[in-house]
């Protein structure tokens, strides 16, 4: 397979994969196809929502602004695609897409990204390129409509930028933007902006993380009152630094070390074996390293155990360690081959870029990808059935009947109604207060004397292992055949309707 068919079946190949992949998140509910983003990502869909329809960056409509998202540049983006006239049950599918071709351009950037860095080999770009292509927790993420496609593509850009010595403009305007999709992309930045001031005496890049960090900040306190997200406090919050990084170990050793560790021992072992320590190979080691540090600091994911794989903090620093995997192998091969007998009737080898590929993703992603082919995406069942039981709350509940939900995303988001976020994501009572239990993001605060007892909710529309013990003694609710739980005096409801399970 020659230089030219190789990269075009580099992009056919992922691009008709990733088609696949969303074809098969299709669901049917009254004869009509559905896409549905991961419940992480509904939550920012229902923000997006709001601000097409000039209500603002609401949770509630009506109520004042809460920053219940980390990812305000992904929020526009999706804000920007409710301005179009995609139906509820297809606007999804426009994410997926888009981040589709996220994807398939973000491997044409590693791919220029490894030739640069190494302008003679034929298996380094092929190789690196290859494993991002398919590699689980890049492709999972991003088609189910997070904001890590978009992310690891802006680093990598304004990486490529940065080694072909491009615009230095054009370097900050990307690391610019990558900050406003998620703020947390100014440590990739950062160590960006300090390498062109080491290497190019170059000043603008890092200005521009810290000014646009601060403008952010500034937009929060200004728009939303407070300079950090309400998520912030729910998931990091109430709990002691070491508590959260002993679980950020946990994690990482448990799903992210085979996705890792492997790649990264041989990384090192080459670069000191090599003496390959220039900046290049620094600025890519400290992206990746900078990724896990952070996710360590976080306490990890809430997924992990889903996805059986490295969390999207970490993937997002994944396709600087592929690199640099590529360029080491390169290195090796080379030495190899040089070493072998010279006949003047040689044949040409064939590349083994491929074959190495296949191997390094069968055994980083090669369990998870064999999960789905069974199972499914990750995630998606519950995210059916919610989206499911949000119709079915619309269907039979007054527009201004308030529910109340632990699951944030695809429930608030296909049933329109005000709604009362139990866990905390969403209301900045409940995630300033303090955490229950073992540390684990995201799920961990809860007050249901005020969020239920207080506020009243007509709905409680999915359980939680705490909410029923609460609820045994409650008489202020009636709970349904359908496991909702209902508020006994309430006009907005259709008891009968709601009570039925063929919804499911």
């Amino acid at each position: 397979m020659n230089k030219e068919s190789s990269y075009k079946y580099l992009l056919i190949l992922p691009a008709v994969f990733y088609l696949f992949f969303i074809a098969r998140s299709a669901f049917l509910i009254n004869a009509t196809s559905y896409f549905t983003l991961v419940d992480d990502a509904m939550i920012s869909m229902r923000y997006a929502k709001h601000l097409a329809q000039d209500a603002g960056l609401v949770w509630n409509i009506g109520e004042p602004p809460i920053e219940g998202f980390t990812n305000l540049g992904w929020v526009l983006y999706l804000a920007l695609l409710h301005l179009m006239p995609f139906a509820a049950s297809k606007i999804s599918l426009a994410v997926m897409l888009s981040s589709a071709l996220i994807l398939l351009i973000n491997i044409v950037v590693v791919y220029k990204i490894t030739k640069q860095l190494t302008p003679q080999s034929q298996i380094a770009p092929l190789l690196s390129a290859g494993v991002v292509a398919f590699y689980f927790p890049l492709v999972f993420w991003s088609l189910r409509g997070m904001e890590v496609g978009l992310l690891t593509l802006l680093i990598n850009l304004a990486l490529l930028l940065t080694l072909k010595e491009k615009n230095q403009t054009l370097v900050s305007l990307i690391l610019a933007l990558a900050i406003l999709v998620r703020m947390d992309a100014a440590l990739a930045g950062l160590l960006i902006a300090v390498y062109l001031l080491i290497k190019r005496k170059a000043a603008a890049p890092i200005v521009t993380v810290f000014f646009t960090v601060g403008v952010i900040l500034w937009f929060q306190k200004y728009y939303f009152g407070d300079f950090l997200p309400v998520t912030y406090y729910q998931k990091v919050t109430g709990y002691t630094l070491f508590e959260r990084m002993r679980k950020g170990i946990l994690v990482f050793v448990e799903f992210a070390a085979r996705d890792t560790l492997a790649l990264f021992l041989f990384i090192v072992a080459s670069l000191i074996f090599y003496k390959q320590r220039s900046l290049e190979t620094l600025l890519l080691l400290g992206i990746f390293l900078a990724q896990c540090v952070y996710s360590i600091y976080v306490g990890g994911d809430y997924a992990e155990i889903e996805t059986n794989s490295a969390n999207r903090f970490i993937t997002q620093g994944m396709p600087a360690l592929f690199i640099l995997f590529g360029w080491m192998t390169n290195r090796l091969y080379t030495d190899l081959t040089t070493a072998q007998p010279q006949t003047a009737n040689r044949k040409p080898k064939a590349n083994p870029a491929i074959p190495l590929a296949v191997i390094v993703l069968l055994t980083i992603s090669g369990e998870p990808w064999f999960s789905y082919s069974i199972n499914n995406a990750p995630l998606l069942k519950a995210d059916i059935r919610r989206v499911k039981l949000a119709l079915h709350i619309k269907a039979n509940t007054d527009p201004s009947a308030v529910i109340a939900v632990h699951a944030a995303g695809q429930i608030p988001y296909y049933s329109e109604r005000p709604t009362r976020d139990l866990l905390g994501l969403n209301d900045p009572i409940i995630a300033k207060g303090q955490g229950e239990g073992e540390f684990y993001p995201g799920h961990n605060k809860w007050n249901y004397y005020y969020s239920i007892n207080q506020l009243q909710p007509d709905v409680i529309a999915d359980n939680f292992e705490p909410l029923r013990p609460f609820m045994k003694d409650n008489a202020e609710y009636i709970l349904l055949p359908s496991d909702i739980y209902v508020r006994a005096d309430t006009q907005l409801v259709n008891l009968e309707g709601l009570a039925q399970q063929d919804y499911r």
